[in-house]
């Protein structure tokens, strides 16, 4: 140990002092590493991407899903907003395009055989995810719409 001590204090007088590293970039301007900023507002930048799969991916978007959850529960289960109960359904058409859908995002409509023979009108809204995907962010019931019948005219009766 001794030996091994003494050693390593005559390397150290042997080597000549090593000068501080001088840094010659300092003189330079720095340079930025952030994003530079555009004269377009902050919504812009957090603002989602247009969905722009065909039609027939969407449907295929859907089914997987579909497909996937109904392995994964057992079937697809929907609650019925009017009654509170919980449907279980499984797909019988493919889903199509339906009209409506708020900004950035589309409706899917897929029919759907509930309990006792019943048919259902399922609603898929979906929207752009991040790095180019898509997210199905609200599954609803369509309800039935209801047809007004206009209310016949009665003769008025001469007194």
């Amino acid at each position: 140990m001794k030996y091994a001590l003494i050693f390593c204090a005559m390397a150290a007088a042997a080597v000549p002092q090593a000068r501080a590293v001088q840094d010659d970039d300092l003189n330079e301007p720095a340079l930025s590493t952030d994003a530079v900023k555009a004269d377009y507002a902050s919504e812009e930048d957090e603002a989602l991407g247009y969905i722009q799969e065909s039609d027939e991916d969407l449907a295929g978007f859907v089914q997987d899903y579909v497909q996937k959850d109904a392995a994964l529960k057992g079937a697809f289960f929907l609650e019925d907003p009017a009654s509170g109960r919980i449907l279980k359904l499984t797909l019988d058409a493919a889903p199509k395009r339906s009209p409506g859908g708020s900004e950035n995002s589309k409706v899917m409509e897929a029919a759907f055989n509930g309990p006792g023979g019943k048919k259902y009108q399922v609603l898929f809204h979906i929207r752009s995810a991040g790095f180019g995907g898509i997210d199905i962010f609200r599954i609803e019931l369509k309800q039935p719409e209801k047809i007004k019948i206009p209310a016949q005219i009665k003769p008025k009766k001469k007194t």
